[in-house]
């Protein structure tokens, strides 16, 4: 059964300003999301995540292309004739009232019955897990129960489409893991679809069912959180979803979708390339290969040799800085065991590359 489409992007752009002070912000953008998924636009600052989410929102307005939710038109509309709500940063709490009043108020603004409202306060409050706290003002609690009451508050009306500008970046590092959870839940639970905006790589690959990585307001790569970490196209998306090698090595035979290349000593391994790509023998390419896709060998054959510059520990496990043969830095990951030896600086050892651990990137 095909998954029915929540929103249809095509051809966006939003420029601010004229002409020599234009800024494009958003250019030429195509994206489609589904309904009930959990999709997170995914970049650095200034790559233009939180000007498409307005745009979607109806706080701004493309230049141009066309902007459709639930199959309709929306494009010109202003925020309060979309199916569409958001949470913000700051979350933005009437202080006043209490979390059961902050709740209703969306509803009382539509002018819904009473009745009404008092159920559906009861409900989200419910699904938040906020019961105990109904009476109690937003200064009286702390702030991932304000998130949790933003986000109640949010959904009370039932939008098609709910969207989250960074509501987790003001929260502690426990905490904000913690609502990690709670929000993938809360989506799943009420089947609305969830856009979330966010620079944190974890985040988007914990939660997301699929992320756009955005730059410079373009899509550069969109997929699943395992296409996106395991398999980038784009040097940019590479190095900015985890830790990372690249290496720059020369190709020596091209047979479909792999390269052979030469590895630095000298053995030859395959790596996969971009689709489309296909680079002429001798040509040097940018690989990518991540830190827990190597291992350290004591005995029998190694497909790389490095000496070892530091070891750095991190509880659960410890990253090996190396150098390779031919001068190239070379980061690999392993988890900790007990009594495990510490590799030490000097040190020279072989590594053992996973089974198709090398890709080829474009850019």
């Amino acid at each position: 059964m095909t998954a029915q489409t929540e929103i249809e992007i095509t051809g966006v752009s939003k420029v601010f300003g004229q002409g020599g002070a234009a800024f494009r912000a958003l250019s030429d953008i195509d994206l489609s999301i589904r309904t009930g998924e959990f999709f997170t636009l995914l970049g650095p600052s200034g790559c233009g995540k939180t000007t498409l989410l307005r745009v979607i929102a109806g706080f701004e307005q493309p230049t141009e292309g066309s902007l459709r939710i639930n199959g309709k038109e929306v494009a010109g509309l202003g925020p309060n004739q979309r199916p569409v709500n958001t949470v913000f940063q700051n979350y933005a709490l009437f202080p006043h009232m209490t979390v059961a009043q902050n709740i209703g108020f969306g509803l009382k603004m539509l002018g819904r019955p009473k009745a009404e409202i008092a159920a559906t306060t009861d409900e989200m409050l419910n699904l938040v897990k906020m019961e105990a706290m109904a009476g109690r003002r937003p200064a009286e609690i702390s702030g991932g129960q304000q998130q949790r009451v933003a986000l109640a508050r949010a959904l009370a009306p039932r939008p098609r489409v709910l969207l989250l500008d960074e509501p987790l970046s003001a929260l502690d590092l426990k905490l904000r893991k913690e609502m990690q959870g709670e929000l993938k839940r809360l989506q799943a639970e009420t089947g609305i679809t969830f856009i979330f905006v966010t620079h944190d790589q974890e985040e988007a690959l914990t939660m997301s069912d699929r992320i756009a990585v955005m730059s410079a307001g373009r899509i550069l790569q969109l997929g699943s959180p395992h296409e996106i970490y395991h398999s980038p196209t784009e040097r940019f998306v590479a190095d900015f979803i985890g830790d990372t090698n690249f290496l720059e090595l020369p190709v020596t035979a091209v047979n479909g979708a792999r390269a052979q290349v030469t590895l630095p000593g000298g053995a030859e391994a395959p790596a996969r390339l971009p689709e489309g790509m296909r680079p002429a023998p001798g040509e040097t390419v940018t690989l990518v290969i991540r830190p827990e896709q190597a291992r350290l060998v004591e005995d029998g054959p190694a497909d790389l040799q490095a000496e070892v510059e530091s070891a750095v520990f991190f509880g659960t496990d410890t990253h090996v800085h190396l150098r390779l043969a031919d001068g190239q830095g070379f980061i690999l990951r392993r988890q900790n065991v007990a009594d495990m030896p510490e590799p030490r600086p000097g040190d020279r050892v072989g590594l053992r590359l996973s089974p198709g651990a090398l890709r080829v990137l474009r850019g």
